[in-house]
């Protein structure tokens, strides 16, 4: 490397690529959201599968969760399922009565990332000796031992039950390739194929000795995947560090971010294409390089001017790998991150596109085209703009705005999966499950480590969302169970809606709203709904956690993204987003009557044709926000006399349903649909009334409602 290149040219293109990248929106601020976000989400699933009395713990991984992506890259979601009634023991002292205990087994066939796990008897600390089902698997010693494919048979056996399709990635198993789901267990001490990565000598300060520490409590997993060249991979099950590794990622600074998306941006849009199916350098390689190098390169390296050097000693470093023929785990060093990926030959063919990439001095990112970092780049190097460039101010906006929309659509999500195991008991029953869960949300047995401070901090703040949406529930059960018997709504109904009022902009006070038009009070709902459309500006972006809103496919609305764009990594404002109304069955006599035919609105088998999705929500009353508000209007407005106010809100429910600007805000198009024909005939016009259930029939053929009006209209006219 001669001096020029290795001095002044550096530092001029290390500015330029830190322009380029912030562009697209890695940056300090977005990658705190992206984390932030996603670590909210890891703690609402947990409490929520705690809440169900299930013993699980959900960890978030990744691209998406470590904040190392851009839009271009169209990372997926890794999720981790850690089973925590399995108790996994290093020995047999460990043995645990009530729970499935797994004895892990250095077996000599093993590789030094992998292990059995030997199945011991449920009453005593002994071996079993007979297998119990088809996954265990005797060994030619007679040990029995568990197998790593039972998790496999049972996805795809789901997913075909519920007609829905299988992908499988290595261990990871998903019915979307945007998912990636991997089941696991917790060990209690890490192997030691680990020691010596606490006790080898550092050039560097990192790791700090305090991060060693909590690394070394954080512990890891086994999950289900053998050795790709064992034949008894069936019968492995390897170690997984992942809570290590991701707690090293959070510790990285911007810089170290940066550098890492130039190498997945590299080996996605060069290098792998190169390889062009001969072998495959995965985002792992290239992490496994950036711990290297933070760990080698002291810190006066890792600077602005300096991420060249930073990005061309880690190919480097990835170039000797491919030369030794060993590219070590960066925890378990003994492990080979090549086997499986890359063979000799193959890695020979990387080791010349390496050297491509070195020797012109990274002049291939000229040529990466996911977001447009070339461009980027050549814009940054002339002075009069040759593209339309994104505004880094709409990038980080767009970002923003897409991370909102998946945390609270999986919030909600989650509230439907607390709410739906109790959604065949009776309203009094419903009450009584509802107020368990308020008052006894088992946060203590979340068995968080004390390292993890974040999410400690992000389930007690979890606990009070779910909490709160679990009230308006209570509360529009209790009301309906005193409407339906002519019982005073007491003090505590009151205090259920008013805790609840602020889970959004509108669903909790709109089922305020249409409790009181059915309790026949007219004025404070009509009071209560002048507060909603107050509310509900332009910024506010409506959701739908029925399924029917995919917020890795539907961007969020411009004016909701600028208005959460603050500096700050929290994205999940409550006040900026509108929620679809949910009615459930124990809530039929706070809903006004022609919402009781959504839920029935299936005709002859039309249940069989419901997806797994819409099984959980297709007989509830489900309604967009904006158009029950108008609705509500509409009814209350009517019932007051005041004619003006009432066709006013006929005109607004019909905008916001035919209107072409506003139909990417609905969601439940049919239900809609429904309701303004239901206005059109107390306006004595059946005969438009009918064409608009024939035009949601249309849309909908099978569980809709509109089937059930259609027979009540033309009976009627007959």
């Amino acid at each position: 490397m001669d001096l020029f290149m290795s001095g002044r040219f550096y530092d001029v293109m290390s500015l330029r690529l830190i322009a380029a990248l912030e562009d697209m929106g890695v940056t300090e601020l977005i990658v705190g959201r992206r984390r932030h976000m996603f670590l909210q989400n890891e703690s609402t699933v947990t409490v929520k599968l705690k809440l169900l009395g299930l013993s699980y713990m959900i960890y978030h991984f990744g691209s998406m969760t470590e904040g190392t992506t851009t839009p271009g890259m169209g990372s997926d979601i890794d999720t981790l399922w850690c089973d925590d009634d399995v108790n996994i023991m290093t020995g047999w002292p460990e043995w645990e009565r009530g729970r499935h205990n797994l004895l892990m087994v250095k077996h000599p066939t093993c590789s030094p990332q992998h292990y059995r796990l030997q199945e011991a008897l449920d009453d005593l600390p002994l071996p079993r000796t007979q297998p119990y089902d088809e996954y265990c698997v005797t060994d030619h010693d007679g040990k029995i031992y568990r197998s790593n494919t039972f998790i496999g048979h049972s996805w795809r056996k789901s997913n075909a039950d519920d007609n829905l399709p299988y992908f499988q990635a290595g261990p990871s198993h998903s019915s979307s390739p945007m998912y990636d789901f991997v089941y696991a267990f917790r060990c209690r001490k890490l192997p030691a194929e680990c020691d010596s990565w606490f006790t080898r000598p550092r050039p560097g300060n990192w790791p700090t000795a305090e991060m060693l520490q909590v690394a070394r409590e954080l512990g890891c997993f086994l999950i289900p995947d053998g050795h790709c060249d064992s034949e008894y991979s069936a019968m492995e099950w390897r170690v997984s560090p992942s809570l290590i590794e991701r707690h090293l990622m959070f510790s990285m600074g911007i810089i170290h971010i940066q550098c890492y998306v130039i190498l997945k941006l590299l080996k996605k849009d060069t290098i792998n294409p190169y390889l062009n199916g001969n072998g495959k350098l995965t985002s792992f390689h290239c992490k496994t390089t950036l711990f290297y190098a933070r760990e080698q390169l002291l810190p006066e390296m890792w600077t602005v001017d300096r991420l060249f050097d930073c990005i061309m000693y880690c190919l480097e470093l990835l170039r000797d790998w491919t030369i030794s023929g060993h590219c070590p785990h960066y925890i378990m060093d003994e492990v080979n991150l090549f086997d499986g990926k890359l063979n000799s030959e193959q890695r020979m063919r990387l080791h010349a596109i390496l050297t491509i990439i070195i020797d012109t001095h990274l002049a291939p990112l000229a040529l990466v085209e996911t977001d447009n970092l070339g461009v980027r780049l050549l814009h940054n190097v002339y002075t009069v703009a040759i593209w339309d460039m994104t505004p880094r101010r709409a990038m980080c906006q767009g970002i923003t705005g897409f991370l909102s929309v998946y945390g609270n659509v999986q919030q909600m999500t989650h509230v439907r999966g607390i709410v739906n195991v109790a959604v065949d008991r009776s309203p009094d029953e419903m009450c009584l499950y509802l107020h368990s869960l308020i008052t006894e949300l088992p946060l203590q047995q979340l068995n968080r480590h004390h390292s993890e401070q974040a999410l400690c901090r992000l389930d007690a703040v979890n606990k009070d969302i779910l909490v709160r949406h679990l009230q308006q529930h209570l509360a529009s059960t209790a009301a309906s169970i005193c409407l339906q018997h002519g019982i005073h709504i007491g003090s505590r109904i009151w205090a259920w809606y008013s805790a609840a009022i602020n889970s959004d902009v509108a669903s909790t006070r709109l089922k305020l709203a249409s409790m009181l038009y059915c309790k026949d009070d007219l004025q404070l709902a009509a009071d209560v709904l002048e507060d909603v459309e107050r509310r509900y500006d332009n910024t506010v972006q409506a959701m739908c956690a029925c399924g029917r809103l995919d917020p890795l496919v539907r961007k969020p609305r411009e004016a909701f993204a600028e208005a959460i764009n603050e500096e700050n990594i929290d994205v999940l404002s409550t006040n900026r987003v509108a929620y679809c109304v949910r009615f459930f069955p124990q809530e039929v006599f706070c809903v006004p009557p022609i919402l009781h035919y959504e839920m029935v609105r299936a005709v002859g088998d039309d249940i069989q044709h419901r997806s797994a999705n819409e099984r959980d929500w297709m007989n509830w009353a489900v309604v967009d926000s904006r158009t029950f508000m108008h609705y509500l209007q509409y009814l209350t407005f009517r019932g007051l006399g005041f004619r003006y106010r009432q066709v006013h809100a006929f005109n607004s429910l019909r905008a916001s349903i035919l209107d072409g600007h506003r139909q990417h805000q609905l969601f439940h198009p049919e239900t809609a649909l429904h309701l303004l024909a239901h206005c059109l005939e107390m306006e004595n016009q059946p005969d438009w009334a009918l064409r608009l259930y024939l035009k949601s029939q249309s849309i909908m053929p099978r569980n809709n409602a509109a089937n059930w009006h259609i027979r009540r209209l033309t009976s009627t006219v007959g």
